[in-house]
């Protein structure tokens, strides 16, 4: 019955019948990376030099992507709305972070600078999966700080400024890092 409507599919291996569900594909991370690369590594090629654009994409996939952060995550995104950004601010960021991206998970996250009016921090990224070598996958950082300045935007109810400030590329992946600033509020 479940056949005939459409939710599985038989796969047949040898002798047995695999049935898989229609509605969820559990694709490997790997491939999915891989394809994810390969569509960065065209777009910088075909657009050189438009990463703001590909930051204003991001802001808009952020209203399209389904997020799940846990409620501990949104209780204390609301906790920052209206209050200066503060040492546990900007620790939440980091855990924040890795629940909207999704391919790199492991990446390292520090807070290199706060400024003394509690509106902006600097954070450096390092053992990001996209700084291997070269640059070819750097638009990926623009489309998440469009992400993560769309929804900072929408949960604090406050104007954010999110960008890239410098990015370093080394042979080896541990010495590379980009640094991204986050502003909240009128910083003045």
């Amino acid at each position: 019955m479940l056949e005939l409507k459409n939710k599985i599919y038989k796969k047949k291996i040898g002798a047995y019948s695999l049935y898989i569900s229609s509605e969820e594909t559990n694709l490997p991370k790997s491939l999915i990376l891989s394809y994810y690369k390969a569509l960065l590594k065209g777009l910088r090629e075909n657009f050189p030099n438009k990463e703001e654009i590909f930051k204003k994409i991001g802001r808009n996939q952020a209203n399209l992507i389904k997020f799940s952060f846990s409620p501990n995550i949104y209780k204390q995104l609301k906790s920052l709305k209206g209050n200066p950004i503060s040492r546990v601010h900007l620790e939440l960021f980091k855990e924040f972070y890795a629940a909207y991206d999704v391919f790199q998970p492991n990446v390292e996250i520090s807070i290199l600078d706060v400024d003394p009016k509690g509106q902006k921090a600097v954070y450096r990224f390092k053992n990001s999966i996209f700084l291997d070598d070269d640059d070819l996958y750097i638009y990926h950082i623009y489309l998440m700080t469009g992400i993560t300045q769309s929804i900072l935007e929408r949960e604090l109810e406050e104007d954010v400024i999110c960008k890239v400030e410098n990015y370093h590329i080394s042979d080896d992946r541990k010495d590379s890092y980009f640094d991204v600033s986050i502003v909240i509020g009128n910083n003045d």
